[in-house]
């Protein structure tokens, strides 16, 4: 293979790895609004998260078990593969319970915008440990992706927000810890296959959502959503759409374009959760939210330029290239 066959190829790569995240950034978009309806039926916030997260462990256990997803023996791993998989389960189980009791104290959009400050931390995080380099594209593409979220949501974000100390600061837990985890997934644990991965990250948030709900609520944890049919149509959706098979994309799209690039591809994850909102109620969307609709996809499109000098991503690029 020539240099430019590889270049090319490279280029592919690439490309199916962002074209991955933002598949899982569309699905997990549904997430909050499917959520709210979860919630109508009397569904706690610590429940519904350990619910989506052991329906989404199902699915994928099944999938395993019948070979249709890889594994791996986990005894073969090293101490280090071992302990970054541990806190990835670990960061991120803490992460969806605090994004779920958060959204239970504030409306969906003003927690979406304290927690997508996430793809700032996880550049800052990954640029301080040497992963990845904070170049002026990665700069000026966060920048850019920032202004546009805060246009989109803008205008959800009012009086009626109910902001509350408590509800910013468990947001802002949520996307401290949601940086920490694409940090982690990138590198951490390579050779353990994604669904597998997936599944043992989401059974440890079924662990500690779970451990959660019934120190918080008790017996009552057990409600009346239980008879409703609108609660488990909920419950299944966002365990399959919203966290089994998004999350397998997230961490085999972190693996190919990195931490950074990742979290800010990922930002199109509120852009579909307003436009669903919208067709739902019957909505058109706003000129601000249109405008700044298109700054996030601006955004997109400059995070993915090559880097003048190669970094961490063109390394797993390469490794991807050599696995296929």
């Amino acid at each position: 293979m020539t240099a430019a066959d590889a270049a090319r190829e490279a280029d592919r790569t690439q490309l199916r790895g962002a074209a991955l995240v933002l598949a899982a950034a569309a699905m997990m978009g549904t997430l909050g609004p499917v959520s709210g309806a979860a919630y109508r039926t009397g569904i706690a916030g610590p429940t519904l998260s350990a619910m989506r997260a052991g329906v989404g462990a199902t699915i994928l256990w099944v999938l395993i078990a019948t070979g249709r997803q890889p594994s791996i023996g986990l005894r073969s791993l090293t101490r280090r593969e071992a302990t970054m998989l541990a806190a990835a389960v670990l960061v991120n189980g803490l992460m969806n319970l605090a994004l779920f009791l958060a959204w239970g104290l504030m409306t969906v959009a003003l927690v979406t915008v304290v927690f997508y400050t996430y793809p700032l931390l996880t550049a800052i995080g990954s640029a301080a440990l040497g992963r990845e380099h904070l170049t002026r594209p990665r700069i000026v593409a966060l920048a850019i992706a920032g202004f546009g979220l805060l246009l989109v949501l803008g205008d959800q974000v009012g009086p009626g927000a109910q902001a509350s100390v408590a509800g910013i600061a468990l947001a802002f837990l949520a996307a401290l810890g949601h940086a920490s985890y694409l940090i982690v997934v990138r590198g951490g644990f390579d050779r353990v296959p994604p669904a597998q991965a997936t599944s043992l990250v989401l059974a440890g948030g079924f662990v500690i959502s779970g451990t959660a709900a019934i120190v918080m609520y008790g017996p009552s944890v057990v409600g009346p959503w239980v008879a409703s049919p609108a609660a488990w149509a909920a419950i299944l959706f966002i365990g399959s759409f919203g966290a089994a098979f998004p999350k397998v994309w997230v961490i085999s799209g972190v693996r190919i374009v990195g931490s950074t690039r990742t979290a800010v591809l990922m930002l199109a994850e509120p852009l579909t959760a307003v436009v669903v909102a919208a067709i739902a109620l019957g909505q058109a969307l706003t000129p601000l939210e249109i405008v700044g609709g298109g700054a996030v996809l601006v955004a997109v499109v400059l995070v993915q330029q090559r880097d003048a000098a190669p970094d961490a991503d063109g390394r797993v690029a390469g490794e991807a290239l050599a696995l296929d």
